[in-house]
């Protein structure tokens, strides 16, 4: 190996060390137990100092795709500032492996809310008659029916809400918040606020009413911005007082994961080419105008073949099991084998180099993507019903990378990054269409900004191998993972 590739591995390494000590470093002011065998999944997140103390307690609840995990920007400050934090994973999301519930979904994960505090009550990490609720998106719902419906909560704070009935007096001490970058819960927490009575009130009666805009985020980014962990803080702390021993938190696990990102690419990129001994790209012969029509052939084909089923009654809002995300892979499966037929089959060799490479590729991307992530924001480690899913997704995903390491992408940075760049845009189409034939697919929304930096983070995985099947291979079994992975099962 040369000096230079050392030189990546050794910085790598230093740069992977000090991300996960610091994401790591994030709780060690608190005591974090996940509860075994609970139902739903629990965690709670206490001060070290906190055991026997009647603290408020703060249950958290994430949104649709989302998991106990992505709420620690909450989770975490608001343990610091001295609350008892309970956190669960919905059903269908996450480590919970019952189904998600499609029909009155609101009533069955208000039941896990409810669950939840119990839980953590049977197991002696309650002790305090004072509750509030958070919850983000979806969990917002179920934060706002909770208020309602248990009139002793005495603070509810609805990030990124969606309509949800409420009145003057229920929930106490509403506060609604929203990212100026996201409209449309901009408008709908607008109308929470005029019908529970406008902004106002006295938190000391429980009767106050806000909303905040949060400048320069929008649906996801809202949930890592200090703004909003401040902001929700102090709700809380109007609501029952400052707590002994709070402390201030600032999380910036997420900028610490991407240090460690960083490291690992590092390290793939010395690392992986030992498996590479290709002389060329060795492409399969296309002409032109085939390179360019194959792909966006394959992709608008495929949006119109599924609203056609779609319009014969064929249900496609949860395909293979999996919401939304189970539409995006049959999605892929159709573009992708509607690609391969315009290009003929004609397909560059394999070899087992190519699969030992793009494996190699997949290795770096799910232990610096992945596994880091599993410390700040995705449940990544798959239950056992998710991990044959991600099978069936491989399979289903594969034949498009394969298209598109034939069409549109080349040899060289420049190339690379506008097939990068061609690649996204040619998503964005193919689903925006999708979501424009069969509006019940609108939060394919939530797909779209992930997409590209799934893409980006595969070109970078395989800069420096030469070839369309490590590429495919990376990026079939990496996509596919983050599908299964985020989106809830039924």
């Amino acid at each position: 190996m040369k000096t230079s590739s050392w030189v990546l591995v050794a910085t790598g390494s230093i740069l992977v060390l000090l991300s996960l000590t610091q994401i790591l470093s994030a709780g060690q002011d608190l005591e974090i137990i996940k509860i075994p065998d609970s139902d739903p999944p629990v965690t709670i997140f206490a001060p070290l100092k906190a055991a026997g103390d009647p603290r408020p307690v703060v249950l958290v609840g994430h949104g649709f795709a989302g998991s106990e995990l992505l709420m620690r920007g909450f989770s975490l400050p608001l343990a610091n500032a001295g609350y008892i934090v309970v956190a669960w994973d919905f059903d269908g999301h996450g480590r919970n492996p019952r189904p998600y519930p499609q029909d009155n979904a609101t009533d069955a994960l208000l039941a896990n809310a409810e669950a939840a505090l119990e839980t953590a009550r049977a197991h002696g990490f309650v002790t305090s008659d004072q509750v509030a609720i958070l919850g983000h998106s979806m969990g917002s719902g179920v934060a706002l029916s909770f208020g309602v419906e248990h009139p002793d909560t005495a603070a509810t704070i609805a990030i990124s809400p969606g309509p949800r009935p409420v009145t003057p007096s229920l929930p106490n001490n509403l506060l609604l918040m929203a990212g100026d970058l996201e409209p449309q819960f901009v408008e709908n927490a607008e109308q929470l606020l005029a019908e529970a009575g406008g902004a106002g009130g006295d938190p000391n009666v429980r009767n106050a009413r806000e909303l905040r805009v949060i400048p320069g985020v929008e649906h996801i980014s809202i949930l890592f911005k200090t703004d909003s962990h401040v902001v929700a803080r102090d709700w809380l702390d109007d609501t029952f007082g400052q707590q002994p021993g709070a402390v201030d938190h600032r999380d910036r696990r997420m900028v610490w994961y991407g240090l460690g990102i960083v490291g690992v690419l590092l390290i793939g990129w010395a690392l992986t080419p030992l498996l590479d001994q290709t002389s060329s790209t060795q492409h399969s012969p296309q002409t032109l105008w085939r390179r360019l029509f194959a792909p966006v052939g394959g992709a608008i084909s495929a949006s119109i073949l599924l609203w056609i089923l779609n319009v014969l009654g064929v249900k496609l809002d949860a395909p293979l099991g999996l919401v939304v995300g189970g539409y995006v892979l049959v999605w892929f499966g159709l573009a992708g084998f509607i690609s391969l037929a315009l290009l003929g089959f004609r397909l560059s060799p394999f070899s087992t180099r190519f699969l030992l490479s793009g494996l190699a590729a997949f290795a770096v991307l799910w232990l610096g993507v992945g596994l880091l992530s599993n410390f700040v924001w995705i449940s990544w480690l798959l239950i056992p019903k998710r991990l044959i899913l991600w099978l069936v997704g491989v399979l289903l995903t594969l034949p498009w990378f394969l298209a598109i390491a034939e069409t549109l992408r080349g040899e060289g940075f420049l190339r690379r990054f506008a097939g990068w760049i061609s690649h996204s845009i040619l998503l964005a189409v193919g689903f925006v269409l999708s979501m424009r034939l069969i509006p019940g697919l609108y939060v394919l929304i939530l797909v779209l900004p992930l997409l590209p930096v799934i893409l980006g983070l595969v070109e970078l995985a395989t800069a420096r191998l030469r070839g369309s099947w490590p590429y495919a291979i990376c990026g079939a079994l990496f996509l596919s993972w983050t599908l299964v992975a985020v989106f809830p099962m039924t």
